[in-house]
């Protein structure tokens, strides 16, 4: 028998809860607890505000993308990348759910090439957090070139140049030629208020982007950026935890952890696997478990200072959206 996809993410996203349970169970809830406790809501709300930084530059890559089409409009950029990430982080219903919502918005604003924008920035993410990953392999090797533990994490990096190579590639040979019909409702189809009208292809909008080679690099080098920004986040749970580290094998941390979390796609919000990657990642590094797991909880933490905040305000946009097509509605009639 042939589950739901829905039940199929919701079972898996149980199994991933469980083994996060276990992990803090197998190392002493005390001990967690404890580092927690002298971490305190100080390191969850610095963290807040360091993801900030990122958000922007993730934000001007995107706007980027769209400096020749419509070079107005990066504060609508800004804030919705703030909601696309929000509920990347706490909605696991889809692995880009996020990406989905943020086409609506986008479209709701009026903004040309909405959906081709958001692949581009997308696709220019996942190469920027493959290169992220790379530098967390270099700095692994340089600080413990004998870790034993080499080839697997080679061929981890070549699983994920493959998958997001793979991706840009299909792109340009057609893939979004073959899903462009169901996609039409993000286009603001259905009388959504402030929707612009088509565009062409989504092919051809994919390909006119992609043409802007200086427009695509620089997205691709600020998402690097913002990156190597937010492993810095790591390194402010650990400081007020008591516990700091050298910058080199935090961001090796980070990078290899994140590199993790993209292979286990299908996992939703990487529940389990990110714990369980920091432990190891981290103790490879010199970071103990109990406190790689900590460092685990702070993001997730964050992620919800962020996310419901966003997914709340998503909401009250919509709402207002189907006041409007309600009213006018009234009126025709």
């Amino acid at each position: 028998m042939r589950l739901p996809k829905s039940l199929g993410r919701v079972l898996i996203a149980l199994a991933g809860l469980a083994s996060g349970a276990y992990l803090i169970l197998e190392q002493g809830i005390d001990e967690v607890l404890r580092a927690l406790h002298l971490a305190g809501w100080e390191a969850v709300g610095s963290m807040t505000l360091l993801h900030m930084v990122p958000t922007l530059l993730c934000a001007i890559a995107w706007w980027l993308l769209l400096r020749r089409q419509q070079p107005e409009g990066l504060a609508d950029y800004i804030w919705i990348r703030w909601i696309r990430d929000g509920l990347d982080s706490v909605v696991p219903l889809l692995p880009v759910s996020g990406e989905l919502v943020a086409v609506r918005l986008l479209r709701m604003r009026g903004i040309r090439f909405a959906d081709a924008s958001t692949i581009v920035d997308l696709t220019a993410e996942l190469l920027g957090q493959l290169a992220f990953a790379v530098i967390g392999f270099v700095l692994l090797l340089a600080i413990r070139p004998h870790s034993g533990q080499e080839l697997w994490i080679a061929a981890g990096l070549a699983a994920m140049a493959v998958q997001f190579t793979g991706f840009l590639i299909a792109q340009l040979k057609g893939l979004f030629r073959l899903i462009e019909h169901p996609l039409k409702w993000l286009r603001g189809k259905g009388g959504l208020p402030g929707a612009a009208p088509g565009d062409g292809p989504l092919h051809e909008r994919l390909l006119t982007l992609y043409a802007d080679h200086q427009a695509v690099i620089g997205c691709w080098l600020l998402h690097v950026l913002a990156w190597l920004i937010g492993g810095l986040e790591a390194w402010v749970g650990l400081w007020f935890m008591g516990h700091p580290l050298h910058l080199a094998p935090v961001l090796a941390i980070e990078g290899l952890v994140f590199g993790v979390r993209s292979l286990a796609f299908f996992v939703p919000l990487a529940a389990g696997v990110q714990e369980g990657a920091y432990m190891v990642i981290g103790a490879m590094l010199g970071l103990p478990p109990n406190l790689g797991l900590a460092v685990s909880l702070l993001k997730r933490g964050r992620d919800l200072v962020i996310g419901i905040p966003a997914l709340l305000f998503w909401q009250l946009l919509e709402a207002r959206a189907l006041g409007r097509v309600r009213s006018k509605d009234n009126v025709v009639s």
